[in-house]
């Protein structure tokens, strides 16, 4: 195949392998980025450079000065946070395709998320000043932190005892470590590291998608279960997405995010909440891949989309192909499912011997964690024990409920409360 060009990966852990291959198989010439000698997709690239994936302008600079034979055509990422930023820094400087600084910025900062996405309609759960004091009227409500990833820090407080056994323990509320002086400067209004807004009750779910050229290319719509318990750690994301007739306000809530957000020539996810009254709001977006294996398993192998193919393709400024499976669901189900520990500290003790019934297939089993390990649940996702995805059996079987709850039982492991 004759060489297109380059395309620069930030990062080359293990979560980076598909878009890695998936460069490869387009006829792209892969430059990796890690610190880590040993990440599996060094083996893959045919130029490696070893820096952190934080270090955009180290990275920018090795880059411009690699004696290639021909041109860097496309940037990527699969990972999250300060690598996203990266990505849109050298798409940036290179005039490459990624998403706009300014829009990692406000998908970033869930204030900033908020304000946008008001404006264009998308509802949001509502922001209750903490420093004037919370009302008996305003509980249940959620903490969290403005900026943040994987469920860490996420407090929900139900009665205003708790709220105030929490503040007793943390003195006061956190607020930014801005100066005077530097404040003054830029003319800047503080904000707070922490929000707190109303509880949504009802179910969440997760979308995954691509934008190109300010389009928004649907992927899937999957429902996605989370702890009964604070910070809410992620345990299934299951398709197929049964509440159809919700599907077209979903999709125009995404474009209207797109817009909001300013998008582009990136990969796209976004949660939602949608409440008894079939209301949608939106928890959380970023112009990335996302984790949970979605793209990498539940995507390729429920609907048959190429999900990574499609990224390059946009990432290189080719036209990418719909997903043209997406409206077509299959009459099985499908999911990746996690264990998670029980709610505070604990320690694992044992894995499961899980099993598969009857015409399920076992996609991966991946095991997280080891005996002895000690575990907080305040610590977020990065807890979880162990994860599975797997294609169920026939809908005529049972429920999808009925079928979760199977899965749930057959995976769940042991631990010791501390």
């Amino acid at each position: 195949m004759k060489q297109k060009g380059y395309f620069l990966s930030i990062g080359a852990g293990i979560n980076q392998i598909p878009l890695i291959t998936s460069a490869i198989d387009l006829g792209y010439t892969v430059i990796a980025v890690d610190q880590n000698d040993r990440a599996p997709g060094l083996g893959l690239a045919s130029l490696r450079i070893l820096e952190s994936v934080t270090e955009y302008r180290k990275i920018l600079k090795t880059a411009s000065e690699l004696p290639l034979q021909g041109k860097i055509v496309g940037v990527g990422t699969r990972s999250y946070g300060k690598a996203t930023y990266t990505a849109s820094y050298i798409a940036d400087k290179m005039k490459l395709r990624y998403a706009p600084l300014a829009s990692v910025e406000i998908c970033s900062d869930k204030n900033l998320l908020k304000q946008a996405t008001q404006k264009v309609g998308i509802l949001v759960p509502e922001n209750l000043d903490l420093h004037s004091g919370i009302s008996r009227t305003q509980f249940p409500f959620v903490l969290k932190p403005a900026r943040g990833n994987s469920k860490e820090g996420i407090h929900t407080f139900y009665q205003p005892e708790e709220w105030e056994q929490h503040l007793k323990s943390k003195k006061k509320v956190p607020r930014p470590k801005t100066s005077a002086k530097k404040k003054a400067a830029v003319h800047v209004t503080e904000k707070e590291e922490w929000i707190a807004e109303e509880y949504i009750p009802g179910f969440e779910i997760t979308v995954c998608g691509l934008v190109q050229n300010g389009e928004f290319f649907p992927a899937s719509i999957s429902h996605k279960d989370v702890t009964s318990y604070a910070p809410y750690l992620e345990i299934a994301h299951t398709l197929p997405f049964l509440h159809t007739e919700l599907v077209g306000e979903i999709l125009l809530n995404c474009r209207a995010l797109v817009a909001a957000t300013r998008m582009n020539n990136c990969p796209f996810v976004a949660e939602f909440r949608i409440n008894p009254l079939g209301e949608i709001y939106l928890i959380e977006a970023v112009p990335e891949v996302g984790g949970e294996f979605l793209a990498d398993y539940l995507v390729p192998n429920y609907f048959g989309s190429r999900y990574f193919e499609n990224l390059v393709r946009l990432l290189v400024g080719e036209k990418i192909k719909p997903f043209v499976q997406y409206s077509e669901v299959p009459k099985k189900f499908a999911g990746v499912f996690f264990s998670a520990p029980p709610e505070g500290k604990s320690k694992f003790m044992e894995h499961s011997s899980f099993q598969t019934q009857g015409k399920e297939k076992l996609i991966f089993d991946l095991k997280w964690k080891q005996p002895g390990e000690l575990l907080k649940t305040d610590d977020g996702n990065s807890v979880r024990t162990r994860s599975i995805a797997l294609l169920g059996p026939d809908q005529n079987n049972r429920s999808l409920e009925e079928w979760k709850s199977s899965v749930r039982e057959r995976l769940e492991g042991k631990f010791e409360s501390i």
